[in-house]
């Protein structure tokens, strides 16, 4: 079964395709900088660049998004926090951390290529705590043996401390900069 995401346009989207895969025999989705006019970045400048979307990740799966190779090699243009990790929680417009690791500038035109969203199958885990002093060989426990006749609870689940996560700042790490040079 292939799994369905849901997706949404932002406004700096509106006109964009959907991410795609360049061939059935790749497993990342390409995103575009969905930027209103050309970005510029300087050696080790970094920014937060709009992909056009939001998406909504079901339980069980992870978005991953990391650099695109080609790109990290010909340019230095690289996925700064990689791989940064998109929860199935998370449902505002989606933005790519990107570092110009080169010693040259890079330019972003709108709807150049940026990076990639792998979405993987992940689990939520719950602990085994062992006594001793060092944890048992792999020959008494099989530590990645997932045991299908215990289900978790979802009571369990729902009782875990829930996070208090914050929004992102929507702005460029440029701009703060500027900003906070100019208080």
């Amino acid at each position: 079964m292939v799994p369905k995401l849901h997706i949404i346009r932002t406004t700096e989207g509106a006109d964009f395709p959907l991410p795609t895969y360049v061939s059935k025999h790749h497993v990342g989705l390409i995103l575009r900088a969905a930027i209103p006019s050309v970005l510029k970045l300087d050696p080790s400048e970094r920014a937060l660049v709009p992909i056009g979307f939001g998406i909504g990740i079901p339980s069980g799966l992870c978005g991953q998004i990391v650099s695109l190779p080609h790109i990290a090699k010909e340019t230095g243009l690289i996925v700064l926090d990689a791989p940064q990790i998109l929860n199935p929680a998370d449902r505002d417009a989606v933005f790519v951390l990107l570092q110009n690791a080169s010693r040259r500038q890079v330019i972003i035109h709108r709807g150049d290529e940026i990076a990639q969203l792998i979405i993987t199958p992940v689990y939520q885990i719950t602990w085994n705590e062992v006594s001793g002093k060092t944890l048992p060989s792999s020959h008494s426990i099989d530590y990645l043996t997932i045991n299908e006749s215990e289900e978790t609870d979802e009571k369990e689940v729902s009782e875990l401390p829930k996070q208090n996560t914050k929004k992102r700042a929507k702005k460029s790490i440029r701009e703060r900069t500027k900003a906070a040079d100019h208080a």
